[in-house]
């Protein structure tokens, strides 16, 4: 499995993405190649963390350097330099990105890498270091401490303070105002990287050294962040253990998960173009109350998230009290990684041993999701049906927590086994749920992408 996914880097990903930010971001200015990076990468670069794999970490510095020649100064804060969207299908003026800094898409890459540089610090001795992977770091540490200072304005942690207070009954209208969100999530691990690159030795000058002292005044307000997320993680205790929800409750409203309990198989929306050839949508289906999950909080593609946050949060529960002094006893990073592994058994997996999905929503909840979305934009899409988003599993990082539970361990080697397409009915299923992890028949490595992020995630779980 190592030898496949250092295969699939090597003989054609590796140059993909050298491509995607050099054509994609630097020249087009489209900052979405930014998320899909991360989203694509992250188990690759946590497998070279575990394998330590020095070649593969200096190409990874390689392809993902040029990111730094496209920052900016920011239109809404210039004295701090970001990514803006300035091309690309997603940035439009409709929806008031085009022109602008896409935080969450900021936020994911600065996520990414934190990875790839505090896998640099823990692998490669500072003497042996190259120019490039000496260089990596510090322009890594300089633009997570500057945007992420940035970001983490007064009007945000009021925003912190505020949710902390509301419980899921005060989200009443379908407003993301009460949510965690992903965007939490990222600004907690690139803190917790940033924690990691300073107690190793790491040294920033200029705009990166203030942002970082800046952070640190931040401290009591930093801890709020940490705080918000554990009153929003819901533990239940399973035979033994615990299982944990993350948002149960808070989202049951919003238009993505307004048919979480609506499972029939054809989409509530209809999609069509009307004579002027603009995409429009029309309700087959209205939303009732009977389709919507009173429980329900994230999806299964965002919570791939935790997997990345979690690990860091391992690695630096100690260095988060160095650094920011933040220290509560009840943050056990550990402990959740456990109970999120148990969750995705216990509710989200379909006790299918032979041929097994995974449901669209964290609670089990396996709805449609994202019918009739639009992010803004002209696009009309159909949603996901129920068990759409189990092709999330694989690809989204989670077959790493089979180190904490025997069950997801199997049921990794059996979605491997079920890839090999010798078999009709393999193939039926595979074809159906699982395409994306399928090597094209063909050299492509657009599709070779899934393919990388799953046996990564498998090396060494």
């Amino acid at each position: 499995m190592h030898a496949q996914a250092i295969g699939l880097w090597e003989h054609a990903l590796r140059g993909y993405y050298g491509n995607q930010i050099s054509s994609g971001l630097n020249k087009e200015g489209n900052v979405y190649v930014l998320y899909n990076t991360q989203e694509e990468l992250q188990p690759f670069v946590e497998m070279t963390r575990r394998c330590k794999d020095r070649q593969q970490i200096a190409e990874l510095v390689d392809a993902l350097s040029p990111v730094f020649a496209s920052l900016r100064p920011l239109p809404d804060a210039p004295g701090t330099r970001g990514w803006v969207c300035t091309g690309g299908s997603t940035c439009t003026p409709a929806n008031h990105l085009l022109g602008k800094e896409v935080q969450l898409c900021s936020a994911q890459f600065l996520g990414l890498l934190g990875a790839v540089a505090t896998d640099i610090v823990e692998t490669i001795p500072t003497s042996q270091r190259t120019a490039a992977e000496k260089a990596f770091v510090v322009n890594a540490a300089t633009a997570m401490a500057t945007q992420v200072d940035n970001w983490l304005s007064p009007t945000y942690f009021k925003s912190v303070a505020a949710r902390t207070r509301m419980t899921s009954a005060d989200a009443k209208d379908g407003q993301s105002t009460y949510f965690f969100q992903d965007r939490d999530l990222w600004f907690m691990t690139i803190l917790s990287d940033l924690a990691e690159l300073h107690e190793t030795g790491v040294k920033m000058e200029g705009a990166g050294r203030q942002a970082f002292q800046s952070l640190q005044t931040k401290h009591s307000q930093i801890a709020g962040i940490f705080n918000l997320f554990l009153t929003r993680i819901t533990l239940f205790n399973t035979s033994g253990d615990q299982r944990a929800e993350i948002d149960r409750g808070y989202w049951r409203n919003y238009a993505d998960s307004k048919y979480a309990a609506y499972n029939a198989l054809t989409s509530p929306v209809s999609c069509h173009q009307n004579i002027f050839g603009v995409m429009q949508k029309t309700y087959r289906v209205k939303s009732k109350a009977a389709y919507v999950d009173s429980s329900i909080g994230w999806d299964l593609s965002h919570a791939r998230r935790l997997v990345p946050a979690l690990a860091s949060f391992v690695r630096n529960r100690t260095n988060l009290t160095k650094v920011f002094d933040y220290s509560n006893p009840s943050f056990n990073p550990s402990k959740l990684q456990r109970a999120f592994a148990n969750q995705i058994v216990d509710k989200v997996w379909n006790k299918d041993r032979q041929h097994p999905l995974f449901s669209n929503f964290w609670d089990g909840s396996n709805g449609w999701y994202r019918a009739g979305y639009s992010n803004g934009t002209d696009q009309c899409r159909p949603g996901q049906a129920p068990y759409s988003l189990a092709w999330s599993y694989p690809t989204g990082g989670y077959p790493q927590w089979g180190e904490f539970n025997e069950t997801l361990r199997s049921l990794n080697l059996q979605i491997y086994r079920l890839l090999d397409g010798a078999d009709t009915k393999k193939s039926t299923f595979v074809d159906k749920y699982y395409s994306r992890l399928q090597m094209p028949k063909t050299p492509d490595a657009a599709q070779e992408i899934w393919s990388l992020t799953f046996l990564s995630s498998l090396v060494g779980n």
